[in-house]
């Protein structure tokens, strides 16, 4: 038997108010919950993303729900230092304070 890892997105969901926190437990796991700013992340399988996205803008006390965007971002920095990326640019003049 072989693990695989499953791919998973948080979704934001913001809210008009925190008391049916209970009922968005049914979409995914609560991994935070702010009751200052009234929102709540929710993590859940790629998969189920768009289709739980749906359901939740329909519901009442929703004012909100966006994806994370973290996954699709490259991570891999390293490259990109290789690359020259965070070189300084040719033909600007350097201050020499000596």
């Amino acid at each position: 038997m072989e693990f695989k890892v499953k791919p998973r997105r948080s979704v934001i969901v913001y809210l008009h108010s925190m008391k049916q926190i209970r009922q968005l437990k049914r979409f995914g796991v609560v991994q935070y919950q702010s009751r200052q700013e009234h929102y709540v992340i929710i993590y859940m399988d790629e998969a189920q993303v768009q289709p739980a996205m749906a359901k939740l803008k329909k519901l009442n006390f929703v004012r909100r729900v966006e994806p994370s965007y973290r996954p699709d971002i490259d991570m891999n920095f390293g490259e990109r230092v290789d690359k020259g990326f965070f070189k300084p640019q040719t033909g600007v003049p350097v201050d020499d304070e000596d």
